[in-house]
């Protein structure tokens, strides 16, 4: 018996370093806005994130190194202890009773500090990931989706007669954030100048009179990036339901009632594409583009078929986007041939949480990596951006450019000063005019409706899924009712999304008689 309480106060010590080097990283590493996040992770699995896995495991041992060998030597010298004694082979001063008495005692008392370290610990770590805000927001019902959420299956959407073209660059962790504080941003000196020019030559959705760069705020389960595609094409959260059962792997149906963008456009003869540089299966990417619009899916392994990189190379998360956007100009080029118009969906990755992939073309004029990774993606992006402006297919193509959330780096968290409202960015291109003289609140459920508009389409009551047409002057949910009573709401438990939107189990008209 003994000798289990010994092995039993190992084995929670081991899991109390866990704790605490989970603790750190969530704190530390990264800055994680929502638990949904890792249910949805968890859920879902890792494939495609075996190289983070593997950094997090060799960082926690390079962490905990220390403490988990002075454990390892407590233990093992407490088991030799205890069988020596019991085989009578320590001599001591004490009497032999006496000194077993004290001994099992000592045992006692270290399971005991075990187990109260990792209570103490894991009611702490699970304040830090807002595990109780989660659970207390399934308890909530709410009705935002009954009153707001608007179907665009059954919204007239008016396409022109000559269909206009889409170039839609999801960015990773991209943010108005990153530029300097003369002009909106949490930086000294900004990370992204060339996006920043971009975006006030085009259209950042402010004021003629508003120098400060505008975007978009990141409300609900709406901060990771499979919930970035979801809010920014379907104008909804990725929320899990009450029980956090749906995953979204190859089998299942993502929001089968749900039209997206993606459908919008294939209804209207639009071919689809995705292109990123990683596994597209990770976290149901490749699912939901397959089944909302039909996309081509091209990503690390048709990049291998396609020759653009060896059948053994592998950077980062797959390949880096310097080759990311190599294969994209090829893919164009042959895509623009086609009398059919187009949406080609990118999303880039080198700004991925931790530090970024630092390539031989970044710059070192930052202090941290993380800092010279933006400022080199700033760059890639607008180098991409100007050859597409290059091509014959630019005249009649929009070009999107939109972060589809906030860096989870905890770099950036510590980098910007406190309380800072950080927004992810986004700039239309070659789109209509804004003809509104004011700077728009909004969140990234609003670039949806916005992106369709953005194509010369006009939607009646301009508003699809959460989200409000920017170019109109119908206000956004954030504009009628606040950023933060918005995002509480969207966490809240919902009939009509758990049961409508998530599970497909009823139709629209049905929740409506």
């Amino acid at each position: 018996m003994w000798i289990f309480f010994i092995t039993l106060s190992y084995l929670l010590f081991l899991f109390l370093n866990i704790i605490i080097y989970t603790k750190f990283y969530f704190t530390v590493r990264l800055s994680i806005r929502s638990f949904g996040q890792i249910l949805y992770t968890i859920q879902n699995g890792l494939s495609g994130a075996e190289s983070t896995v593997s950094e997090v495991i060799g960082d926690f041992f390079v962490r905990q190194w220390p403490y988990l060998l002075l454990g390892t030597i407590v233990y093992i010298a407490l088991l030799l202890i205890y069988i020596k004694n019991k085989r009578g082979e320590i001599k001591t001063k004490f009497e032999p009773k006496k000194f077993t008495k004290c001994l099992n005692y000592g045992i006692i008392g270290i399971l005991c500090i075990t187990i109260f370290l990792d209570l103490y610990n894991g009611f702490f770590l699970c304040r830090t990931l807002g595990v109780g805000d989660y659970l207390d927001s399934l308890r909530v019902d709410s009705d935002l989706f009954d009153n707001n959420y608007v179907d665009a299956r059954l919204t007239n959407i008016d396409f022109p007669e000559k269909k206009r073209n889409l170039i839609y660059i999801l960015s990773e962790s991209m943010e108005q954030s990153y530029t300097d504080e003369n002009e909106g941003g949490g930086f000294k000196q900004t990370l992204i100048p060339e996006l920043s020019k971009l975006a006030k030559e085009n259209n950042d959705f402010s004021s003629k009179k508003d120098h400060k760069l505008n975007g978009g705020f990141t409300p609900g389960n709406t901060t990771w990036t499979t919930a970035a595609i979801a809010a920014q094409s379907m104008g909804i959260p990725l929320n899990g339901g009450i029980n956090y059962s749906q995953n979204f792997d190859r089998d299942s149906k993502f929001f089968p009632n749900v039209f997206s963008l993606g459908d919008v456009l294939e209804n209207e003869g639009y071919h689809n594409y995705f292109m990123c540089g990683s596994d597209a299966a990770f976290g149901g990417r490749k699912n939901y583009y397959e089944q909302h619009g039909n996309y081509k899916v091209l990503d690390y392994y048709t990049a291998q078929s396609d020759g653009i990189i060896d059948e053994d190379y592998f950077e980062f998360w797959g390949y880096e986007d310097s080759k990311l956007f190599q294969y994209a100009k090829k893919e164009l080029s042959e895509i623009a041939k086609n009398e059919q118009p187009f949406n080609f969906t990118m999303l880039t990755v080198d700004t991925h949480f931790e530090d970024g992939y630092i390539c031989p073309y970044c710059p070192d004029k930052f202090d941290t990596q993380y800092e010279n990774v933006i400022n080199c993606s700033d760059h890639k992006i607008a180098e991409f951006v100007k050859w597409c402006q290059s091509q014959d297919f630019y005249k009649n193509t929009t070009i999107v450019i939109a972060g589809d959330h906030l860096s989870m780096d905890g770099f950036v968290a510590d980098a910007v000063p406190e309380g800072f409202p950080r927004k992810t960015y986004f700039t239309v291109i070659n789109g209509p005019t804004y003809e509104l003289d004011k700077t728009r609140e909004y969140s990234t459920l609003d670039i949806f409706p916005t992106i369709i508009e953005s194509l010369g389409a006009h939607i009646e009551g301009n508003r699809l899924g959460l989200g409000t047409s920017l170019y109109s002057e119908t206000p956004t949910l954030i504009e009628s009712m606040g950023y933060e009573e918005l995002s509480k709401q969207m966490s809240y438990n919902s009939y009509y999304y758990n049961a409508i939107l998530l599970s497909g189990d009823e139709l629209r008209e049905d929740a409506n008689n």
